[in-house]
């Protein structure tokens, strides 16, 4: 109960911050993009067609493959789990 609770807060926030990012992305500091990271990494946390949705971009999209490749090792090994291509949920 207290998992599904946790989850239901977590997809919450990160709609929010997904939001939130769209909205303030043209703004001139480049504050959006990190709401918008944040939150979508908070959504493949709660939500597997997310994650599926993720992994079929970064398989398509050799940019953002090269890019998260080259950052993973700088992430926390939570977010590293998620983003890995071999962990499409």
């Amino acid at each position: 109960m207290f998992k599904q609770a946790w989850n239901i807060v977590l997809l919450v926030v990160a709609v929010a911050l997904v939001l939130v990012g769209l909205v303030t992305f043209l703004l001139p500091i480049p504050f959006g993009i990190v709401l918008l990271l944040m939150g979508i990494s908070m959504l493949m946390m709660v939500s597997p067609p997310v994650r599926r949705w993720f992994h079929r971009l970064r398989d398509r999209n050799a940019f953002v493959d090269r890019h998260l490749t080259n950052i993973e090792p700088h992430l926390p090994v939570s977010l590293q789990k998620i983003l890995r291509p071999d962990n499409a949920g």
